[in-house]
């Protein structure tokens, strides 16, 4: 299972993208944290109407909405202060079912290094779609030129979404 930030899945809102997701993860599901639902639900309430995608198929159970267990809230309280809510239930489900996480939060993705949380990053899902041959390399090019221009994300390097 995929336990997917609000971060990648706001990104790809913003280019009306959110179906690169069931394209890359096919044979996987895909679930948020109850902390996500809720930011999620908090952009809504304050304008930003390209989440209601991502709302419809958290309703239409496209995107499963995973209830903490007993023992990953207590996880989620000794996580670090400096992760938001969303990202602490990301972290401890992860940990604790060995699920992967789809985050774009440096701190988060260092923490899952040192934790050995396996995770996915923009870069990587990036990556994947022309390495599974969804995209053609020129077609992810294009993507991240509209990432960069729509969320306010700068690339430092496209090369590792481009290495061979």
């Amino acid at each position: 299972m995929i336990i997917i930030d609000t971060n990648i899945l706001s990104t790809l809102a913003k280019i009306e993208k959110i179906g690169l997701l069931f394209e890359v993860f096919k044979s996987e599901e895909i679930a948020i944290v109850p902390a996500v639902h809720e930011e999620l639900r908090n952009g809504l309430k304050r304008g930003y109407f390209l989440l209601s995608e991502i709302m419809n198929l958290v309703n239409r159970r496209k995107i499963k909405l995973l209830p903490l267990t007993e023992e990953e809230m207590l996880l989620k309280s000794a996580l670090p202060s400096s992760f938001d809510e969303g990202e602490r239930e990301c972290v401890a489900v992860c940990k604790i079912r060995k699920f992967s996480l789809l985050t774009n939060e440096k701190s988060v993705k260092n923490f899952c290094n040192r934790e050995e949380i396996n995770y996915m990053d923009l870069p990587d899902l990036l990556r994947t779609l022309w390495q599974s041959e969804l995209l053609l390399k020129d077609e992810v090019g294009e993507l991240v030129e509209e990432i960069e221009a729509k969320d306010n994300i700068i690339f430092k390097s496209t090369d590792a979404i481009f290495e061979e």
